[in-house]
């Protein structure tokens, strides 16, 4: 699996110098603002029951759970285009985000489709399909790329990025879906209608924890996009965008696998001993071993490097890169770790961390609003973000060792 995510996300990296001549800044800026929001709404849409199903022992149960996600994602989807189609308009011109009114179809199709290929990529993982997960990852790659491509090709380029993003999950939810044809012919025979309360009160702390803790990361790490359209233009917003692209795909691909294979391993462990704290220890000396040497190469030459690479126009993206490196780094090690709270149902204690999270966040905004300098307001954001993770990890670490450990 971990192959697999490197070579869905090498190729797209790799390409991406001629993605930034093939897209402006200012693209840039509002496919940011797109995949925010989708990215938001997609994480609710199933109130977080796509991570219980790795918990059940019995696989019965956690079919049900993906059928119960699926369902709630749908209703969700729903609900989201009637807002878009009744409100989208003020909603988006009041973030300085006008264009994306012509894409709410695409905004609602794209929720429904990851809510989907969410629910039965966990099912998929939980089953150890760890070689299906991966071809489907590289064959949604290929088509991202390909639709990336096209719309440049053919001058479309206002909405080839947030096409291209549809385009690969669509593909990827429905081959996740003949995949799993004969597991889906076992989830309709079951009486579901009898189970779904019993299960949703059952694993009722992921929405009350999971669904809270989640939307706080998701809104802290993606929210910049929306802010930076905001405050300083889609131009600004797409510098950001690129070095988030940088820093956050290689963090994404591998604190996902690393996540994805903590989960399911600390499961066990965790199920038979009680604690958990080998797999924990074992992961975040891993980590801290494969990200330094990247993480220190690009704070040295990022911003001597960008504009050669993605063209001159890009050159503010590498003094981003710079002052994010240290925060990538730190959420590179300790993000999967903290992922652990799951397995030993302590989510309460993940949104604290996403809470400290989001202050360090909006004291970074307000420094660089009221000093009307991004920079400094990036620079604050990293570091104080930065020693949060530190926090967190130790926590984490501590908790990781029995349900019944206190934090301190």
């Amino acid at each position: 699996m971990l192959g697999g995510r490197l070579i869905a996300q090498a190729v797209p990296i790799l390409l991406t110098p001629l993605f930034t001549r093939i897209y402006s800044p200012e693209e840039f800026g509002y496919f940011g603002a797109y995949v925010t929001i989708v990215s938001i709404i997609a994480m609710l849409s199933n109130g977080r029951y796509c991570l219980a199903i790795m918990l059940p022992k019995e696989q019965s149960k956690a079919q049900r759970l993906v059928w119960i996600s699926i369902l709630l994602t749908s209703i969700s989807t729903i609900i989201f285009a009637l807002i878009l189609l009744f409100a989208g308009m003020p909603l988006f011109s009041a973030l300085n985000i006008s264009t994306l009114n012509n894409y709410i179809l695409t905004l609602v199709l794209s929720v429904l489709f990851i809510g989907v290929y969410e629910a039965i990529f966990y099912y998929f993982l939980r089953e150890k399909r760890y070689k299906e997960i991966a071809t489907n990852i590289i064959i949604q790659a290929g088509f991202l790329v390909l639709a990336r491509l096209g719309a440049g090709f053919f001058k479309y380029t206002e909405g080839g990025l947030m096409y291209s993003y549809l385009v690969s999950y669509l593909v990827g939810t429905f081959l996740f879906l003949i995949m799993s044809r004969k597991d889906i012919a076992v989830f309709t025979k079951e009486k579901f209608e009898e189970s779904i309360f019993k299960l949703m009160s059952m694993y009722s702390k992921f929405p009350k924890y999971s669904l809270f803790a989640d939307l706080l990361k998701n809104f802290t790490f993606l929210s910049p996009n929306l802010f930076l359209n905001k405050a300083f233009g889609a131009v600004s917003a797409g510098y950001y965008a690129l070095s988030d692209k940088i820093l956050g795909s290689p963090v994404w691909f591998l604190t996902s696998s690393f996540g994805d294979v903590l989960k399911q391993e600390a499961s066990e462990q965790f199920r038979e001993t009680g604690s958990c704290v080998k797999v924990v220890r074992q992961t975040s000396k891993a980590l801290f071993l494969i990200g330094i040497i990247p993480f220190a190469l690009l704070f040295i030459f990022a911003p001597m490097v960008v504009p050669f690479v993605f063209g001159a126009q890009w050159e503010p993206a590498g003094r981003y890169i710079r002052i994010f490196t240290l925060m990538y780094f730190a959420r590179f090690v300790v993000d999967p770790i903290t992922d652990v709270l799951y397995v030993i149902e302590k989510q309460s204690v993940k949104i604290w961390f996403e809470l400290m999270k989001l202050v360090a966040l909006v004291i970074g905004f307000v420094i660089g609003f009221i000093a009307r300098d991004a920079y400094l307001g990036f620079l604050a954001w990293s570091s104080i973000t930065s020693v949060v993770y530190v926090i967190c990890f130790f926590i984490s670490y501590r908790l990781s060792k029995g349900a019944n450990v206190a934090i301190v």
